[in-house]
């Protein structure tokens, strides 16, 4: 499948991010006055001295306590820095001498980095500049799209728009440098994005960073207007083939999903990382954090070049990540990833004096633009067969487009009847789940020809077919393939698929490993369904079954040197917490009746909805579907057990509770991961390596703990499957 697309990609930073950034805020005077600027409070009088950055230089080169990165950025900032050219190309020769002189790497390793409004960019002292740092020197105009845009924000003082001087500037400066700009959008100029961005690029800017502004400036339906702005732009795209052509950041993979934790011990900006001089000698985390930029709190004073960094103020900005600088709206939020912010504006509006609360004004703005990046990644799928790399989404909303509806999961639906979803439904189940954020899932029925045989360009709809319906032409783009025991013997006729799913019957279970055998020879992974398990399920075949399926994935590698998957066995290795099943948590249900449920089982069976695509889900103690609230999992290791919520509330009348014989379950698997392991631990890395430990019943670990508080003993797995212990 081709992945080639720029458009949803960004350049990466220069020396990989690592570089450490000296900021040197050269003036506080501006020849505009942009309307949007951060910058609120400009000032004519105030212009560094070459003797301040000199000590600041002198500070940073010698000072033993600073840890210098292998790379340096210097990076000059205004109000407008080429202003002060002369000052600039002043600097720039004490830190080459300077470094030099102490043979210090960077002299070999340094970057120049200048962003202007481009006004006097052709200034003979300008250019002097440019010609003299050739190769080391990089300059962003900042150009805001079209004139109508562009002259709405960016003025002289005398109220003027600067679009046809920056313009005019703007060829000269392409002859010199790779199109790269910043594009800054407020609530008054929405409109013209689409044409603006387009225009950028057709005047030779192939790389747009663009932003909307973090202040609370946004009106009631703002956001409607930035998602429709960008859906154009998004169609524009991918009709006139640019998606690997240009770069737009509104546009990137990888924003719209959760957080990890790995990005949990991230933060927004180098603020910290970045150090700002300003011209009064002070030293600051950024510029955001110097005066001429805040409202409401004086800056935010870090040293100075008389005494250097106060290392005890410094240590703030060691330990700003998201955990922390986030609150639990934030935290959770399903789309949380790409929803940026500034440090420096966090802090000037705090509720009190601290870098540890995150403005929330742009998140109606952050939400808009996921829904408008993913339109744009389904329409490049769907039209150009260019998938977006390593997405995933948090909740799922699964369509059962027919009460005959083929069962994905441990639940056997025995349904006969053939209510279907008509198109209307179809459609208001499709805007629902783009409106909060939900991978839609298509059930098809086993007969499949009865179903919509359709593709929704706007979305990217996952569909699972049985295997009797597959044909080639299907009109899916993303499906996969439920086999059952009746039907496997359409196996042949498929081609090799990425993943299928399997549902045998517990009567069944003693046939495991012969249909395993079948069906791996098409796949490189099979999901495997054991259906509707009940109190007679026997273990013992269970284990033997599952241990000669082992032994098929050990021969596979063997033979091939290829790990295929079988998800009971080799899906443990690749988690590190229960994946259980995740209805009501982050998986939902939409049925033909145009209700909402926390899975098919609970339509199938007439268990209640819990809300519909009008009202939202409203479902009662929802928390204790999710693992947290699952005391049993809490305690158990058993990452790839299903813990099936229908069985649960089944067998022990509560979701959060698991039957002991769906645990006995999970703890054969979990033995047969091990001798799996141990079988290719000399011929395979793995992520981690699993304990023997004995197969119980988990509920006794919390009896060994003394939190067992029930007046009966449960019956010890040990009993009944002496063998494997």
């Amino acid at each position: 499948m081709n992945n080639n697309y720029s458009v949803g990609n960004i350049q990466p930073e220069w020396n990989d991010g690592m570089a450490q950034t000296l900021t040197f805020i050269v003036t506080e005077d501006c020849n505009l006055r942009c309307k949007y600027c951060y910058v609120t409070h400009k000032s004519k009088n105030k212009v560094m001295k070459l003797e301040t950055a000199i000590k600041f230089i002198d500070y940073i080169l010698e000072d033993t306590k600073f840890i210098k990165s292998e790379a340096v950025i210097l990076d000059f900032i205004g109000g407008e820095p080429l202003l002060e050219a002369s000052l600039i190309d002043q600097i720039c020769d004490y830190f080459k001498t300077k470094t030099y002189k102490l043979r210090n790497q960077w002299y070999w390793n340094y970057k120049i980095s200048i962003s202007t409004n481009g006004v006097n960019y052709s200034d003979p002292c300008v250019q002097n500049l440019i010609l003299k740092n050739e190769g080391k020197i990089s300059i962003g105009i900042t150009i805001d799209g079209i004139k109508e845009k562009h002259d709405l924000q960016r003025v002289f003082p005398d109220g003027s728009g600067s679009y046809d001087i920056v313009y005019n500037n703007v060829k000269l400066w392409l002859e010199q440098f790779e199109g790269s700009t910043k594009v800054t959008f407020s609530s008054d100029d929405l409109i013209y994005l689409k044409d603006s961005i387009i225009h950028l690029w057709n005047i030779g800017i192939k790389t747009i960073a663009a932003n909307v502004v973090y202040e609370n400036v946004w009106k009631d339906k703002d956001e409607i207007i930035f998602e429709n702005q960008l859906k154009e732009l998004a169609d524009y795209i991918v009709d006139n083939d640019l998606y690997d052509k240009y770069e737009c950041s509104l546009f990137l993979g990888d924003i719209g999903m959760p957080y990890s934790e790995d990005d949990l011990d991230r933060t927004s900006c180098g603020a910290g990382k970045i150090l700002a001089l300003g011209p009064n000698g002070k030293i600051y985390p950024c510029v955001r954090y110097y005066d001429h930029s805040l409202n409401h709190r004086v800056g935010y004073v870090i040293g100075d070049i008389e005494k250097g960094i106060d290392y005890e103020l410094a240590r703030t900005f060691l330990l700003t990540s998201y955990k922390y600088q986030c609150d639990d709206e934030c935290l959770n939020c399903s789309v949380a990833k790409g929803c940026e912010f500034c440090q420096g504006f966090n802090y000037d509006e705090a509720d009190s004096n601290t870098n540890f609360q995150k403005a929330k004004y742009i998140c109606k703005m952050h939400k808009a633009r996921v829904r408008a990046n993913n339109y744009y990644f389904a329409k490049l799928f769907h039209k150009k067969g260019i998938k977006r790399q390593n997405y995933y989404w948090k909740n799922n909303l699964v369509f059962l487009l027919n009460d005959n509806y083929v069962s994905d999961c441990s639940y056997q639906n025995n349904s006969l009847q053939n209510i279907g979803m008509n198109e209307k439904r179809i459609r208001e189940g499709l805007k629902f789940a783009e409106e909060n954020f939900m991978k839609p899932i298509f059930l098809h029925s086993r007969n499949i020809e009865k179903d919509s045989l359709v593709e929704y360009e706007e979305y990217e709809v996952l569909h699972r077919i049985p295997i009797e319906g597959y044909r080639e032409g299907l009109p899916f783009d993303e499906y996969q393939l439920i086999i059952t025991v009746d039907s496997i013997s359409h196996i042949k006729r498929i081609k090799e698929q990425e993943i299928v799913i399997f549902n045998i019957e517990e009567k069944n279970i003693s046939k495991l490993s012969y249909f395993i055998e079948k069906i791996l020879s098409k796949t490189q992974r099979i999901n495997i369904n054991i259906m509707n398990i009940s109190r007679n399920f026997n273990m013992k075949d269970y284990y033997r079954e599952l241990k000669k399926c082992a032994d098929l994935l050990i021969e596979e590698f063997k033979r091939t040197q290829i790990f295929k998957e079988i998800n009971i066995i080799t899906d443990i290795f690749f988690i590190y917490k229960h994946e259980e099943c995740n209805a009501g948590s982050r998986s939902f249900t939409y049925a033909p009746d145009g209700n909402l449920y926390v899975c098919p089982a609970f339509y199938s069976e007439k268990m209640g909805n819990i809300g519909n695509i009008y009202t939202g889900i409203t479902l009662p103690n929802r928390n204790l579907y999710t693992t947290k609230y699952m005391p049993i999992c809490n305690v158990c290791d058993c990452f790839q057990c299903e813990n099936c919520k229908y069985l649960n509330k089944k067998y022990t009348n509560e979701v959060n509770i698991s039957p002991s014989f769906q645990c006995d379950k999970a703890q054969i698997e979990r033995k047969i991961s091990v001798y799996f392991q141990q079988n290719l631990k000399n011929m395979w890395e793995f992520e981690k390596e699993l304990d023997d430990i004995k197969c119980e019943d988990p509920i006794k670990i919390l009896e060994r703990k003394g939190m067992y508080m029930g007046y009966y003993n449960s019956e010890d797995i040990e009993s009944k499957l002496e063998e494997i212990n």
